[in-house]
C-alpha cells in the first residue's frame, strides 16, 4: 500500500520485549523490529545501546520522512515525560532519561508516555474508542491497569496515567499482587490469579497462556469455569471504575482478552449492576498478541503531546505492512 507521510517512529517498551515500528498518518506498520528488555542489573546502558541500534536502523529502513519518536513505557513516569520512575518489572530502567538521548542523537521531536495512556489513545484513535466522549480501556496481561480519554485527550495526573487502576479492591484481604496489596483487581485477574484458579481447578499448576487458549476454544470445562470467574472480576473492576470515570464506552485488552466470548459475556453480566448502565462494554481491537499494533501507541503520542511532529492523524483500519525482525543481541550491548 502507498505510504501516507510523514511517519512516525513507535516504541513499546515492554518488561519482556520491546517493539519499535514506522507507522503512517493512517495507522499502517511498514517496519517492524524487536529486541529483549535489558531491565535488570546495575545499568541501563545495554538496553539504551540496544534502543539506539534499534531506532538507527528503522530510521535507514524509512522511505520518507520520519516526523518524530514515541515511546510507551510500562510503569509510571516522570513529570517532565524523559522516562519511568517505577517500573518494578525493570529496575535497570528506574529513572533512566530515555527521551533526551534519542532527541539529542537522531535530531527527532521524541515524545515518552505511561503504556496505558499510549494504548488507550490508540484504540481511541484507530479502534473501538473511535467517537467516544468518556472512553475507557483496561489492559490485562501480567498485570492490569486502565487508560482513560476524555474528549479526545488522555486523563494525565499521576505518573503519566489516569491512576493506580489495577488496585481497586475486589476482595478485601484475599490474595497479594507483586507489590503486596490484597484483595485488588492485578492479584485477582492477572497471571497469576489466573494460574492460581487453575491450579485449584487441575490440581496441577498450569500456565495462564493454556487456560486462555482452551477457554477460547471452548472444549475445556475448568478453562472456561476459569475464564467465566475471571470475566466477573473484569465486570466488578469495570463497575468500580465507572462510577468513578462515567464512561460512555469501554474496552478490555491484552493477553487475557484473547479468552474470547466467554470472558467478555461474563464481564458484562457482572459489570451490569452499575448504575451507568449506557456504556458498551467490548474487546479492544489493538489485542498485543494480534499482530503489532501496539507500536500505535507509542507513533500516537507523537501527533499528540509534539505540536512541532507535524503528524496528523487519519483515522483508518490499522494493518501490518512489513516483514518482522528480531534484533539479536550483540556483544557490544551485553
Amino acid at each position: 500500500d502507498r505510504i501516507q507521510p510523514p511517519l512516525a517512529l513507535g516504541v513499546d517498551v515492554g518488561g519482556t520485549s520491546t517493539k519499535a515500528g514506522l507507522v503512517d498518518k493512517t495507522g499502517t506498520v511498514f517496519a517492524f523490529r524487536r529486541f529483549e528488555t535489558q531491565g535488570h542489573g546495575d545499568s541501563a546502558e545495554p538496553f539504551m545501546a540496544d534502543l539506539r541500534k534499534c531506532v538507527s536502523g528503522l530510521l535507514d529502513e524509512a522511505p520518507v520522512d520520519v516526523a518524530g519518536i514515541g515511546l510507551s513505557v510500562h510503569g509510571w513516569t516522570d513529570d517532565d515525560r524523559k522516562g519511568p520512575i517505577l517500573c518494578l518489572n525493570t529496575p535497570a530502567l528506574h529513572g533512566v532519561d530515555m527521551k533526551t538521548p534519542l532527541r539529542e542523537e537522531f535530531n527527532l521531536p521524541a515524545v515518552v508516555n505511561n503504556d496505558l495512556t499510549a494504548h488507550v489513545l490508540a484504540e481511541y484513535a484507530y479502534g473501538v474508542g473511535k467517537g467516544a466522549v468518556r472512553f475507557l480501556c483496561l489492559a490485562l496481561g501480567t498485570g492490569l491497569g486502565a487508560g482513560v480519554v476524555v474528549n479526545g485527550e488522555p486523563l494525565r495526573y499521576v505518573g503519566g496515567c489516569a491512576g493506580d487502576t489495577g488496585h481497586v479492591i475486589l476482595e478485601p484481604g484475599g490474595p497479594a499482587c507483586s507489590t503486596g496489596c490484597r484483595g485488588c483487581a492485578e492479584a485477582l485477574i492477572g497471571v497469576e490469579g489466573i494460574e492460581r484458579l487453575a491450579e485449584k481447578a487441575y490440581g496441577r499448576p498450569t500456565s495462564a497462556r493454556d487456560v486462555i487458549t482452551a477457554a477460547r476454544q471452548g472444549n475445556d470445562e475448568k478453562a472456561v469455569a476459569v475464564m467465566r470467574q475471571i470475566g466477573r472480576y473484569v465486570g466488578e473492576t469495570l463497575a468500580s471504575l465507572s462510577v468513578i470515570y462515567l464512561p460512555d464506552r469501554m474496552a478490555i485488552t491484552g493477553g487475557t482478552a484473547e479468552a474470547g466470548p466467554v470472558l467478555l459475556e461474563a464481564a458484562r453480566a457482572r459489570w451490569g449492576w452499575a448504575p451507568d448502565d449506557a456504556a458498551l462494554i467490548s474487546v479492544a481491537n489493538l489485542i498485543p498478541y494480534k499482530g503489532h499494533e501496539m507500536l500505535l501507541r507509542g507513533a500516537a503520542l507523537v501527533l499528540r503531546d509534539h505540536p512541532g511532529a507535524r503528524f496528523v492523524l487519519e483515522r483508518k483500519s490499522t494493518r501490518l505492512n512489513s516483514s518482522h525482525t528480531d534484533i539479536a543481541r550483540t556483544p557490544s550491548s551485553a
